[in-house]
């Protein structure tokens, strides 16, 4: 049986904060061995796991534990309180089939031509800027797809405000649960926008407003659980968020795709006229940029893993990064290429940006069809309908930062539109 071996330190939170993505890898690297036991935020004992052995374990509800796992700060900041991310068994089946219900073909379809519409109508509007950031636009024209998609009422004139707001709870995670410098204004952030939520969802209630069936308004204000109990507002709209708040989440990964497409200028032109290529783009974007560094979890019972035996009560990391980066899952991973994506067999536990397993009965993230569709769209658009130049800037993708993100934000100048009049 393999011993258990330990990144020394009393307490590695700041380093963790350091090193950022790179902590696991560094630690294994340097440990030689896949599996490693850590203490952080405040001392707890982490067992650190990697790779799709480690989150098929990881993913295995009979064996793993989610419910309280995650930072308080992080619950309070990012996913909100009693949100379907905190829960677990019958409670989390329930409540994420509700979630499951709104990937229709229908709403999938509208997903992607709102964001394929709503790119090509803010076109005159970056035309018209001197600079356009990227990471800042994408914020706020995801908001406008994510609250027009999931059928709540955001006035134009709010608009700024409420992306900000989500920018804002989405860098929370950099807090993993200590004390940081924006927890006040990341819970202020919080506020408004469960408020503004919650009024909407009393209101569709009582038949004050209507949003369409199908909607994610209209079907979590009116559904009830297994035991025919309908949500408290605060809590249906704190879910209600959580069906939109990872779509502007996606504005990293816009923002990545940009940085891309200006490095590997090839992929421009396969854009075009490689069947799928946009899907592979989308997909090698997700799993090439940091974005979730990692998961926590904890053993409900004993489990092994790579030798070592693990007790039960144990406190569990999943590597997400470090996983999308094992080179005994990819070829030459640190190295951008969509193509690899030709024959990936989709497996729910190597390509996991947003979680892995099970979509129904698992913690995956439940908007992961909807983040491959509007990047796609958002790709296309920056690829086949404007044209820009790209200034000098910092291009850099700091991975010593949770969450991370270009530098930059990833600048363009000069934007225009890209039509061929020779065809009229």
């Amino acid at each position: 049986m393999a011993t258990l071996k330990r990144d020394k330190g009393l307490d590695n939170t700041l380093k963790v904060m350091r090193e950022g993505y790179l902590y696991t890898s560094n630690q294994r690297e340097r440990l030689g061995t896949n599996v490693f036991e850590t203490r952080a935020l405040g001392g707890k004992s982490f067992v650190v796991l990697n790779g799709k052995e480690a989150a098929e374990l990881f993913y295995d509800n009979d064996k793993i534990e989610r419910q309280g796992t995650l930072p308080k700060r992080v619950v309070n900041t990012l996913f909100g309180k009693g949100a379907i991310h905190t829960t677990t068994g019958k409670q989390h089946i329930d409540r994420k089939a509700l979630f499951m219900s709104l990937m229709t073909e229908g709403n999938l379809e509208y997903v992607r031509e709102l964001t394929r519409n709503f790119w090509m109508a803010n076109t005159q509007h970056m035309e018209e800027m001197d600079e356009v950031n990227v990471y800042r636009e994408s914020i706020v024209l995801l908001t406008r797809v994510g609250t027009r998609w999931a059928g709540v009422q955001a006035p134009e004139s709010e608009i700024e405000q409420i992306a900000t707001d989500m920018d804002i709870m989405i860098d929370s995670f950099k807090g993993l649960g200590g004390a940081f410098k924006g927890y006040r204004s990341s819970k202020a952030a919080r506020k408004r926008v469960e408020d503004w939520l919650e009024d909407q969802v009393i209101k569709t209630r009582k038949g004050e407003i209507h949003p369409p069936k199908g909607t994610a308004l209209y079907e979590f204000a009116r559904w009830t659980d297994y035991e025919g109990n309908q949500m408290d507002s605060r809590l249906c709209a704190i879910d209600l968020m959580n069906t939109f708040r990872p779509l502007i989440a996606i504005n990293r990964f816009i923002s990545y795709g940009v940085l891309a497409l200006h490095k590997h200028p090839e992929a421009v032109e396969k854009m075009k006229t490689v069947k799928d290529y946009p899907y592979m783009f989308s997909q090698e974007v997700r799993r090439f940029f940091p974005f979730v560094p990692f998961l926590p979890g904890k053993t409900k019972v004993e489990v092994e893993i790579d030798g070592v035996t693990l007790p039960a009560d144990q406190s569990l990391i999943l590597d997400i990064y470090g996983t999308t980066h094992d080179p005994k899952l990819w070829d030459n991973p640190n190295e951008f290429n969509p193509e690899r994506f030709l024959d990936w067999d989709g497996s729910p536990f190597d390509l996991i940006p947003q979680g892995g397993g099970d979509y129904w009965t698992n913690h995956r993230c439940a908007g992961e069809w909807i983040t491959v569709i509007i990047m796609e769209e958002s790709f296309k658009y920056f690829a086949n309908k404007i044209v820009y130049d790209v200034p000098e800037q910092d291009m850099d993708v700091n991975l010593n930062s949770i969450p991370g993100y270009v530098n930059s934000g990833m600048i363009i100048s000069n934007v225009r539109e890209n039509v061929d009049r020779s065809k009229f």
